[in-house]
């Protein structure tokens, strides 16, 4: 299994946060993510990584300018996967 497609691939930078993130919004903009999770300039590298895990969708909306981020089914199940990680590590 290569690590694009495992869990060691959320050894990265922020790719946890972005995806706790998108467990409470499930669409968002690309802006959002830049301002409520990180600026990092390689969020675009990050968030194709997430894509190409099959966790989220980018969809370019020409209405509004922006880049639409949404979860795919796969994605929620593992936000759902995390935040019962989440939990129980915050339990006592």
């Amino acid at each position: 299994m290569t690590r694009e497609k495992s869990v060691a691939s959320f050894e990265e930078k922020h790719l946890i946060s972005i995806m706790m993130y998108m467990s409470i919004n499930e669409e968002c903009k690309k802006m959002d993510i830049y301002e409520q999770v990180t600026s990092n300039p390689r969020i675009p590298e990050k968030l194709d990584r997430l894509e190409g895990m099959g966790l989220i969708k980018q969809i370019h909306d020409p209405n509004q300018r922006s880049i639409i981020i949404s979860l795919t089914p796969k994605g929620k199940q593992v936000c759902d996967l995390l935040k019962e990680v989440d939990r129980l590590i915050k339990s006592e």
